[in-house]
């Protein structure tokens, strides 16, 4: 596979996710994302800086993962090994935000547990993203270091034992994966060039359920997650191809947002869905998944009797939408969007024009495809 100069941080799929309203029906390659960035002015008030970028140009670190081949001296790269592990993410996301396939995030079957999947994505995006030049995060460089740390500190070993796999684990060295790891090891590039690429390739072994030496990732995602109680569906009631004036989510270089003294995690998988996960102290994994919508009658799923679907106003979707802009702001200075915040606005006016429709219900009301319940 070719070297790839211009490697995205958070990847271009999920930005689609995203896409502005103007180029919502243009191919792939012609699709924008408005970036918002928060800059402080000199008066120490807020400036928002609004710009509509090509999905292509956004989140791009260059050179990231170049590495020198010791034999060869050619330039390569990890590109192939990390679209492996963001094709087996994308599938599930898809299957939740195009197919409406909540109950599969009920799964935990070797080989199919969404949940695991959509967890360690939320986590391995976020430790890319910290290479993410739009992340304004001043604590960035900090975070790297310490999640880096332990590789560089014991870099030699790691790479002895690298080294070691054709004598001691030929069969892992069938697995591409094994391949790459041991010519990141054996390459002439700097010590921290290949300190960064030996993390993240043991990262996305742990991901993938392959063995590693390292697990850090799954440790940090399961000091994160593992406590999950509920899993909440919240859909903005508009399809995905809608460029209706409406409230959207946003995704930022932080990923999702950690509301700790709430116990909620908001991860945003598109512009108009978004899961919940709260945590509480259970002893197995048997989440109660929970749907919010203020169109529920338009969900595929809205037959299965194995979710419990709420109708909410659109007024509760804005408070969602604003829950997440304001952790993103406060953690990356930056999200990217499906259209300019001046535009809600327009949607503001709507509402306060039709008030039944957007206000209400005031309170979530339990819902079913045969009629509404309190």
């Amino acid at each position: 596979m070719a070297y790839t100069r211009n490697q995205h941080m958070l990847s271009q799929w999920v930005l689609r996710n995203f896409r502005s309203d103007d180029t919502a029906l243009s191919p792939k390659d012609k699709q924008r994302v408005w970036c918002h960035t928060v800059y402080p002015s000199r008066t120490g008030d807020n400036v928002l800086y609004e710009q509509p970028l090509p999905i292509s140009s956004v989140a791009v670190a260059k050179n990231l993962f170049r590495l020198i081949d010791a034999k060869t001296g050619e330039a390569f790269d990890i590109e192939e090994e990390l679209g492996v592990y963001e094709r087996l993410t994308s599938a599930v996301v898809n299957d939740i935000i195009h197919e409406h396939n909540f109950s599969r995030l009920r799964l935990a079957e070797p080989g199919d547990f969404p949940f695991e999947t959509l967890t360690s994505f939320a986590v391995m995006q976020l430790l890319l993203n910290l290479h993410n030049p739009q992340n304004k995060n001043p604590y960035k460089q900090d975070l790297l270091d310490h999640f880096h740390r332990d590789i560089e500190m014991h870099l030699e070993e790691y790479i002895k034992s690298i080294q070691s796999l054709p004598g001691t684990q030929p069969a892992l060295m069938e697995d591409s994966f094994y391949q790459k790891l041991l010519r990141v090891a054996n390459s002439s590039s700097p010590r921290e060039d290949k300190s960064r690429a030996i993390f993240t390739l043991f990262s996305l072994l742990a991901i993938l359920n392959k063995p590693t030496p390292y697990d850090m990732i799954n440790v940090f995602r399961n000091k994160i997650f593992s406590r999950t109680s509920v899993i909440e569906i919240i859909h903005t009631g508009h399809a995905f191809d809608s460029t209706d004036s409406r409230p959207v989510f946003s995704i930022a270089p932080n990923i999702f947002c950690l509301y700790t003294e709430q116990n909620r995690i908001y991860l945003p998988l598109s512009h108009n869905f978004t899961l919940c996960f709260i945590t509480g102290s259970p002893l197995t994994f048997r989440p109660r998944i929970d749907v919010f919508s203020p169109r529920p009658e338009l969900l595929k799923c809205r037959d299965d009797r194995y979710l419990n679907f709420y109708k909410v106003s659109f007024d509760y979707i804005d408070n969602v939408m604003s829950t997440i802009d304001m952790y993103n702001v406060g953690n990356s200075s930056t999200f990217y969007s499906a259209y300019q915040l001046s535009d809600v606005e327009n949607y503001l006016k709507l509402q306060d024009e039709q008030p039944d429709i957007y206000y209400l219900p005031q309170l979530p009301v339990r819902w079913s495809a045969t009629g509404e319940e309190s």
